[in-house]
């Protein structure tokens, strides 16, 4: 071991124990597998972590949750359709409905709250809509209360053609 503890070696390849399986699937099958993920494997657990999500999320899903990523870190992942239109807020749309929230450069939590907070008092904003952004605006205040500490990070969000190796779905990340 490391002086930090750390074992070495090889990072576990679903940030979770395994073992090997020896498996005979049809060429269909295996071709499908691969559209999923150039990996049969990683589409196997993808197709399996989209089953046990809808198995154990909350129906409707809340507005906005923090996930734990490793260590001490969380994102926010929101319903994408009520966080849609606020002003410097967009939202990275995952696989499995939900998305995570990238704010406009130069922006920070309390400019997420303002959003929040300017949307619910929008004329047009229809009262279903009202109502999942107070129960959002409760959410974030009760965060920011109870002494989280926000990191404003930036992104880059990358447009691709279908060129070269497929990319790995961000669902997997977000759920492990």
């Amino acid at each position: 071991m490391s002086s930090s503890g750390a074992k070495r070696g090889r990072p576990l390849k679903f940030g979770r124990p395994t073992r090997p399986l020896s498996v005979s699937l049809p060429d269909d099958v295996i071709a499908w597998l691969e559209t999923l993920d150039p990996d049969p494997a990683w589409a196997i657990v993808g197709l399996f972590e989209k089953a046990r999500l809808r198995q154990t999320s909350p129906s409707p899903r809340v507005g906005a949750e923090l996930v734990q990523l490793p260590g001490k870190r969380a994102l926010i992942l929101v319903s994408p359709d009520v966080f849609d239109g606020l002003a410097g807020v967009s939202v990275i749309r995952l696989s499995d409905g939900r998305g995570f929230l990238a704010l406009q450069a130069g922006k920070g939590y309390a400019d997420l709250e303002l959003a929040v907070v300017d949307m619910i008092d929008a004329v047009d904003a229809l009262p279903e809509r009202r109502q999942a952004l107070a129960e959002i605006r409760k959410q974030l205040r009760d965060w920011r209360q109870s002494g989280l500490h926000f990191e404003p990070r930036s992104i880059l969000v990358v447009e691709r053609e279908e060129v070269g190796e497929k990319a790995r779905a961000l669902s997997r990340l977000a759920s492990a």
